[in-house]
């Protein structure tokens, strides 16, 4: 076993990684592209195998480095490798990995190549930063790191307006979260040396709470992500697998000792209502990567949900099973994007991305069809797959709530989001493999691309975090035994999915209906909503805003400065000619009168007799008058 010094070097080892990953992307030539690639996936094989290391150690790291002082408090950069940043390490840098190789194939010809991987490599040390980051205001400075960079990655093709469009909206929306996120940091560190009462520590971790329910999509700033399916597919596998959105449950399974029995109350009914909110939308999407995101919305609302039920080990548990199966989903997603782009129909006429323009591919793309299988009944919470053990334990954590009315609530409306979960996996799958073939010739994704994917369908099977297929057991409940399952719980999950399995083949026996409820289809209204109203709202007031900077602001800062200068002119006039004059006048006169007594001594007799007779004359003058 490593010693606590080597330790501490794999420890900034694995951080440093991916930033080199990024740095040597970012040098290599545009000629030489394609060299990218290959770096960038040597380095993130590296970063995996000393997260692995570091996995199996023993005890917790810490790093600390003096950062900055402000007054005479000293902040310091500090990391700590704990029981919960041990797991979150392998999340990251494995599923990184995955992308990183699943990209060399699906974006090989590409033109901006070096740039997506040089931002990859960033995106991912940002988000190492955030999980191992032991101090509320670094973790910060990670966190607008990994906004910067998900705004580049996002809007990567930047020539689509709409994924211009996408980028910009994701950044504005995380601003909003973040602006509120700093103040709660802020009220946090400004009571840290004193005893800080309930109210300041709830309205801090409550703030800190809207930067959360930015960065993972959850009401009322849920709106950004399924826009953000403009990027490349393998980005948002990355955003809603192991990094953006997941840092923000992450950073609150952090601060879990810091909240209190109201910011409790508030995190459990905000996450509660994004998870149905976000199914329900799901089921009514037509776009296979918006289905995905609105899943990613819903499930996260899980996670929430788990933390402002005291259930934490719970939602890292299920925090870690999402990676995987979404990650899995969204590169199967994308081998099928993948292989009909490549054909010579007129893309324009046809979205590729529209479950509906699909059909039949089981036999053309069978390993991609048994993937996506695997990872959308990991998914669904379905027995023998991962998401089965990890809802059950948030559906525990209901279950054995102390009162009964938020036990039934809270049970009821989870056992509704799995409900609706089968639904909407179950009508993605017909809608794709199944129903009439495609006539096109199109062929599986390069091995590249399959290996990524079928990893992420291994990961996405019981064995992976437990022993006992129906029951949380081995090396997790070891790390995290607060995570468990309650047989009642898992009954009542059980029954809910084969349910909702019957009843998703009854609607769906045949080819799936195209029509859809368009008040679900735009996630219930708000996102047309906000598009007419706050939208043009915003808008206008940074039209106000601009118009003021210009002719208030900067009419202000113009006046002042005409008048500095004129004040400036002024006061060199009065130095150069009233100043510089009476001294210089001054200097004249004295040089006149030593030039006259000077002449005295001369030392020339015309002169002594010069001035003797001149001296006689005026005295006889005066003598005489």
């Amino acid at each position: 076993m490593p010693n606590p010094s080597t330790l501490e070097n794999l420890l900034a080892l694995v951080l440093i990684l991916p930033l080199l990953s990024a740095v040597v992307s970012f040098v290599i030539p545009q000629r030489y592209s394609w060299v990218a690639s290959i770096t960038s996936s040597i380095f993130l094989v590296a970063c995996a195998i000393v997260s692995f290391v570091l996995f199996f150690s023993d005890g917790n790291v810490f790093i600390n480095a003096h950062w900055f002082s402000i007054s005479t408090t000293e902040l310091n950069f500090s990391l700590v490798l704990d029981s919960s940043s041990r797991l979150m390490i392998i999340v990251v840098s494995v599923v990184s990995l995955l992308v990183h190789v699943y990209s060399t194939g699906y974006m090989a010809y590409d033109p901006k190549l070096t740039r997506y991987f040089g931002m990859l490599g960033f995106f991912t040390f940002s988000m190492l930063g955030i999980v191992l980051s032991n101090q509320l205001i670094l973790t910060f400075m990670f966190w607008e790191l990994m906004g910067f960079s998900s705004y580049l990655l996002i809007g990567h093709w930047m020539e689509k307006p709409a994924a211009a469009k996408a980028a910009h909206k994701a950044f504005l929306f995380n601003r909003i979260g973040d602006a509120f996120m700093l103040v709660g940091i802020l009220i946090i560190f400004v009571h840290q040396s004193i005893p800080i009462d309930s109210f300041w520590l709830t309205t801090g971790v409550l703030c800190i709470f809207c930067g959360i329910i930015g960065k993972s999509a959850q009401l009322p700033l849920s709106f950004w992500l399924p826009d953000a399916m403009e990027g490349p597919t393998p980005v948002s596998a990355l955003l809603h697998a192991a990094t953006m959105v997941a840092a923000g449950v992450f950073l609150l399974i952090r601060i879990s000792s810091l909240l209190t029995e109201t910011a409790l109350i508030v995190i459990a009914i905000t996450g509660i209502s994004t998870a149905v909110f976000g199914a329900l939308c799901a089921l009514n999407q037509f776009d296979i990567k918006k289905i995905l995101a609105y899943s990613t919305i819903s499930q996260l609302g899980l996670m929430i949900t788990a933390i402002g039920l005291g259930a934490k080990d719970a939602a890292l548990l299920h925090l870690f099973t999402h990676a995987f199966f979404k990650a899995g989903l969204f590169l199967a997603s994308g081998s099928v994007i993948h292989a009909l782009s490549h054909q010579t129909t007129d893309q324009n006429k046809v979205d590729i991305q529209d479950i509906r323009n699909l059909g039949g591919l089981r036999k053309k793309l069978p390993i991609t069809f048994i993937v996506f299988c695997i990872t959308a009944a990991s998914l669904s919470g379905i027995p023998l797959f991962s998401g089965f053990l990890s809802k059950d334990s948030i559906l525990t954590a209901a279950w054995t709530l102390p009162n009964p009315s938020a036990q039934w609530i809270f049970s009821l409306l989870i056992a509704l989001v799995s409900f609706i979960t089968v639904l909407y996996s179950y009508r993605m799958i017909r809608f794709v493999f199944f129903g009439k073939e495609s006539t096109l010739t199109i062929h599986e994704a390069p091995s590249v691309m399959r290996v990524p994917m079928i990893i992420c369908a291994i990961a996405s099977c019981w064995f992976i975090v437990s022993f006992n297929p129906i029951h949380v057991s081995g090396w997790f409940y070891t790390m995290f035994a607060e995570a468990e399952t309650n047989f009642v719980a898992a009954g009542l999950s059980t029954v809910t999915v084969f349910i909702a399995l019957i009843v998703a083949t009854l609607l769906y026996s045949k080819q799936a209906s195209a029509k859809s409820i368009t008040f679900f289809q735009n996630g219930f209204g708000v996102d047309s909503f906000y598009q007419k109203t706050i939208g043009p709202a915003v808008l206008a007031l940074a039209s106000g805003a601009t118009k003021t900077d210009k002719k208030v602001l900067d009419g202000i800062l113009h006046f002042v400065a005409y008048a500095h200068v004129s004040f400036a002119h002024g006061i060199a006039w009065f130095d150069q000619y009233i100043i510089d004059g009476v001294v210089d006048t001054s200097g004249r006169v004295v040089k006149w009168i030593g030039s006259i007594t000077r002449s005295f001594q001369a030392g020339k007799i015309q002169l002594y007799i010069f001035w003797a007779v001149t001296g006689l004359i005026i005295f006889l003058f005066f003598a005489l008058i």
